[in-house]
């Protein structure tokens, strides 16, 4: 199937904010994230952000070529072998030089001790997320109807995740999948619930891409998410319904909200995609998108061996400006030199 022009470009966009929402993240201080700036970053990260990955992931996941076991066991190999990788360098290493204040080990809960190397080794991020979803993805997609499976599944997990959240047994390689399961941050940060509710919907909308009119899907897909914003909303703050835990770990309305919100944005790019000229700008989104986990990793790698520089949470607005210009420069340059000719990366957060 030919690809989809407008989910590279929703993509594209969202990569190319990972290392600016991630400056701000470590390096701003806390007033900085009231500053509209501040929010607007905010809410692309947790409206139309990590979710998108997610939704995309599963969309692909149905448009590709079927996959045979072994090759789906290959990708989730190497995305769980990345995923140590990027702790080590990201975490492990800097820990060791000494290069983390205090102040951020005391937020990630990494004891000043020896048994801190494992426990930054063990972070659970989204790229451990990523290779779990892949084995579900697949192993539903070899089902007759998939599709229906798979929203029907999605429905129970949105509703049934805070049952499985917090789970602790005293064995602790078990107990470490029982985290990466239904974990909270700062051990894990995208659990398997209720983020596989994102992929499996994306499995959904991506079978129905392959089988009606492009358009038509876009309108549905463009009004249900409209749906599912209004009616929760409503109900959330009529009924006075708890608020979310975190960005990571959402209530079965709140994860609601977020999927129409996702739904709504992948709508608006097609309309982008349709009415606006082709453009440099869009071949910078498609390079981003191309390029999502090799960006993904060397944004978090410069950010986190800068910090000596920045400092942890002390940047004013204009400070933090000028650190999301160096950082981003940087992702995107030592990306670009480092591309190597086949334009897809085997392990991409698909």
């Amino acid at each position: 199937m030919q690809r989809i022009k407008s989910l590279d470009l929703a993509r594209g966009f969202t990569v190319l904010m990972i290392a600016p929402i991630h400056t701000v993240m470590l390096y701003s201080n806390l007033a900085i994230r009231e500053t509209l700036f501040a929010k607007l970053l905010a809410f692309v990260a947790e409206g139309p952000g990590a979710q998108l990955f997610m939704m995309l992931m599963g969309i692909f996941f149905a448009i590709s070529p079927p996959k045979n076991f072994q090759t789906v066991c290959k990708r989730v190999f190497y995305l769980l072998l990345v995923a140590y990788l990027l702790n080590v360098f990201k975490f492990v290493i800097p820990y060791a030089l000494g290069l983390l204040s205090d102040d951020l080990l005391n937020d990630l809960q990494i004891q000043n001790a020896p048994g801190g190397y494992v426990q930054s080794l063990l972070l659970g991020d989204i790229l451990h997320f990523a290779a779990l979803a892949q084995l579900a993805l697949f192993s539903i997609q070899r089902m007759k109807y998939y599709h229906i499976v798979a929203v029907l599944l999605a429905g129970f997990y949105c509703v049934m995740s805070p049952m499985f959240w917090d789970i602790h047994i005293r064995y602790p390689a078990f107990d470490y999948l029982y985290q990466l399961t239904g974990g909270a941050p700062p051990k894990v940060f995208f659990p398997f619930l209720p983020w596989i509710v994102y992929p499996l919907v994306g499995l959904f909308i991506g079978h129905y891409f392959k089988t009606t009119e492009r358009q038509k899907v876009y309108w549905y897909v463009r009004d249900i998410g409209w749906i599912l914003i209004v009616s929760s909303c409503i109900v959330k703050y009529s009924f006075k319904m708890a608020a979310e835990q975190s960005f990571y770990r959402t209530y079965p309305n709140d994860t609601m909200i977020h999927l129409g919100i996702v739904l709504v944005w992948l709508s608006c790019w097609e309309w982008i995609q349709d009415n606006v000229k082709d453009n440099f700008f869009f071949n910078v989104l498609r390079y981003m998108s191309r390029h999502i986990t090799k960006i993904y990793i060397i944004q978090w790698i410069i950010i986190c061996w800068l910090l000596p520089l920045f400092g942890y949470q002390k940047l004013d607005l204009f400070q933090t400006i000028c650190a999301i210009i160096l950082t981003s420069f940087l992702t995107i340059t030592i990306s670009f030199l480092i591309t190597e000719k086949p334009k897809h990366n085997s392990f991409n957060i698909e």
